[in-house]
């Protein structure tokens, strides 16, 4: 390993895991594919926690119409539920701090001293609130399922932690993966820094 770098040979391994981590972590967070379900014509629909796919709207003539593409709430309040909107918060500022120990990782494979002991611990903290947060934000999600819009794409079955007819979709289990990932990233955090080479010297008489 290089002496240019700032990190021991764990520390490798955690500045890759933490960037993989928060891509995963953060694609899956912005992805809307975290609940599947369909309307009654079996057009399938999509919900995030800030974003769907294929929605109901009024047109001009007031007629219900299908809007076939993928867009977030035109604003925060306009998350169907208040825990959807908690889940956004707790999500959003979790993939935050991983991706800036994450970055700061990645700096530190080239640069020196930019990992310290102290550095180290106060990523391994930021991380593990990253975790917590991220997965907070999973846990909290389902206790939603009950708003209007799930109930009409889960045929009426939906609710607090029951999806009925609907399905979890491949964003929701990315973004459960980061969190995990990112958890067991703060246990190495504190071994990522490079131990300095000490030098014992002999003097002859």
């Amino acid at each position: 390993m290089s002496k240019l770098s700032g990190l021991s040979c764990v520390g490798i391994f955690w500045a890759v895991l933490s960037l993989l981590a928060t891509v995963a972590a953060s694609v899956g967070f912005y992805m809307p594919y975290w609940l599947h379900g369909a309307f009654s014509d079996s057009t399938p629909i999509y919900f995030g926690v800030f974003r769907r796919c294929n929605y109901p709207k009024l047109d001009d003539d007031g007629h219900l119409v299908i809007v076939r593409e993928c867009g977030r709430y035109t604003t925060f309040w306009d998350i169907p539920s208040v825990f959807w909107q908690i889940a956004t918060v707790a999500v959003g500022v979790g993939c935050g701090l991983g991706l800036l120990v994450s970055m700061t990782g990645v700096m530190s494979v080239c640069v020196r001293d930019v990992i310290t002991p102290v550095v180290g611990k106060v990523a391994s903290a930021m991380q593990l609130c990253a975790g917590l947060l991220i997965g907070g934000g999973l846990a909290i999600y389902p206790y939603g399922w009950n708003n209007v819009e799930v109930h009409q794409a889960c045929n009426g079955m939906s609710g607090h932690y029951y999806l009925g007819s609907c399905t979890l979709s491949w964003a929701f289990y990315l973004t459960g993966c980061g969190a995990g990932l990112t958890v067991i990233c703060c246990m190495m955090a504190c071994h990522a820094h490079r131990k300095k080479d000490t030098h014992t010297v002999t003097y002859h008489v």
